[in-house]
């Protein structure tokens, strides 16, 4: 009796567990019906999300496949082919040979006036483009077009190439919108949302890498609001979208686009140290930018004149806020000065807008014309008041001040400057009082340092100070340049330098560095 009841015994007891088991699923939802009308755990998916579901993801939150968005994106991207033509820097061509027998024979004043001429060459680089229009406007990077004197555009499936002309452009964003005229209507691509897309969102890259034609990469959005100090022309200003999807020389110009074939990028740059690593300019920011090329061929932003800091957590406790900008510097005679703005100011509302952080202040200025008004609120001392200031205009700022740089040192960046990997500019007196430095303190401020010079391998860094270069005290950058250029190819570099208390954390420290003056290497 005992051994023919335990089979029985044994099946109740499976079947009771197989009961529990299904009712404890069912009560944790560990099966995802809901995916499918855009619904987990009767939460409503984020916006983004269910245009991505709707897209054709599939019930695990994967795309089924990639091709019918590549089928609708590739026709409207463009190959881009960009012809510079490139002046000698002067004198007269070389020979091939070391110890020329003819400068041996002849001597060399009469090799100089027999060798041939030196002759402007062409070169050529290519990247990539899209439509975003029938009629033939195209949107690529600046850096694309950047000094061409003649740019090629080849449409897809079609074996000619068109000349394009520059509408318009904007190095501050590396944006730049060419057109090619034709009597056909060509296919073009919708412009998305850029500002609704998410870490993690599927995105696709379309381009020209490396000459393959109509190449399709796949990844993720990896991260937003990027700054690329070291490659942009105005930093301030980025806002870069950051992608595994690969990118490659070539890429530049070409669409990130989102699940729906919607562009929400223009692929820019990419990370010469890590793979996986791109960066497209967000396409919000192009549409913002897109009319005033088209009708002014360039973009005016306003200005005010300030310097930047975010609100750390000493300051939110030294300043009595969380949020806003707060005032490093005000530059003289610039509209912030103008409308009272003063040094230790938070900068926490724009036209009634709050900010949180320097870029959104930086963008909703920029975002305005010059010689409109802007209403700041500030906090200063605790209180808030309300101050209007006229803006000035960017881009004719950057270009005096960038003017101003080449007049105080001849160019922005000098050989020898290139071959220590140290760049510099003119010390002020906000600079020594931020750097807590006597203001009798005369020399050039250190402002980079590469990563695989000698300088850096001996300690020098950002926030340092050269007061000498070979046993000769500067003042000023052009100063700096001059007794370095002095300096011939293999030669020592001779640096007295003086490190303030925020590098050395204790007191300021002065010494020499010996630096020797390579020849740089090709491609640097």
């Amino acid at each position: 009796m005992k051994m023919s009841g335990q089979p029985v015994t044994l099946a109740l007891i499976a079947a009771a567990s197989m009961i529990f088991g299904m009712a404890v699923a069912g009560g944790l939802h560990l099966t995802s019906p809901g995916i499918a009308d855009g619904r987990l755990d009767d939460r409503p998916l984020h916006a983004a999300a269910q245009a991505q579901l709707a897209a054709g993801h599939g019930a695990a939150g994967a795309p089924a496949s990639f091709a019918d968005i590549a089928d609708r994106v590739n026709p409207a991207v463009v190959s881009i082919t960009s012809t510079e033509t490139v002046k000698p820097k002067g004198g007269r061509g070389k020979t091939p040979f070391h110890g020329d027998p003819f400068e041996f024979f002849f001597g060399p004043e009469q090799r100089r006036r027999f060798a041939p001429e030196e002759e402007p060459r062409l070169e050529v680089s290519g990247g990539s483009g899209f439509l975003i229009s029938d009629d033939g406007y195209i949107l690529t990077n600046y850096h694309v077009v950047e000094d061409a004197t003649k740019i090629k555009v080849n449409l897809s499936g079609d074996r000619r190439d068109y000349v394009a002309e520059v509408i318009g452009a904007d190095p501050s964003t590396d944006i730049a919108l060419i057109r090619v005229k034709t009597d056909k209507k060509l296919p073009s691509l919708s412009l998305g949302d850029s500002d609704v897309m998410r870490v993690g969102d599927w995105v696709m890259a379309v381009g020209n890498p490396l000459n393959y034609d109509h190449t399709v990469t796949v990844g993720v959005v990896s991260a937003k609001g990027r700054v690329l100090r070291d490659l942009s022309r105005d930093f301030s200003l980025d806002n870069f979208i950051q992608t595994d999807a690969a990118i490659n020389f070539g890429n530049s110009g070409g669409p990130l686009v989102n699940m729906g074939g919607e562009v929400v990028g223009v692929n820019t740059a990419i990370s010469s140290v890590g793979q996986g690593i791109g960066f497209a300019v967000p396409i919000n920011v192009a549409k913002g930018i897109m009319e005033q090329l088209k009708t002014k061929g360039k973009v005016s932003r306003g200005y005010l004149g300030i310097e930047l800091a975010e609100i750390t957590p000493d300051l939110q406790e030294a300043f009595g806020t969380e949020k806003g900008a707060l005032v490093n510097s005000v530059k003289p005679h610039l509209p912030a000065e103008e409308a009272g703005i003063k040094r230790g100011d938070v900068i926490v509302a724009v036209d009634g807008k709050t900010v949180e952080s320097t870029s959104e202040v930086v963008r909703l200025v920029s975002a305005k014309e010059p010689g409109s008004s802007v209403k700041l609120t500030v906090l200063r001392n605790g209180k808030e008041m309300t101050l209007n200031a006229k803006l000035a205009d960017r881009s004719q700022y950057v270009l005096k001040e960038a003017s101003e740089t080449e007049e105080r040192g001849g160019k922005s960046e000098e050989p020898n400057e290139r071959k220590l990997g140290i760049s510099v500019d003119d010390l002020t007196p906000e600079v020594l009082d931020k750097l807590d430095l006597p203001d009798e303190t005369k020399g050039v401020l250190v402002t980079r340092v590469s990563r695989v010079s000698e300088g850096f391998e001996k300690g020098l860094g950002e926030g340092d100070v050269i007061t000498e270069v070979n046993r000769v005290p500067i003042k000023t950058v052009s100063e700096y340049r001059r007794e370095l250029g002095k300096v011939k190819e293999g030669g020592l570099v001779v640096l007295y330098v003086v490190s303030p208390s925020g590098r050395t954390g204790g007191d300021p420290i002065s010494r020499y560095v010996t630096l020797r003056l390579r020849a740089q290497e090709e491609g640097k």
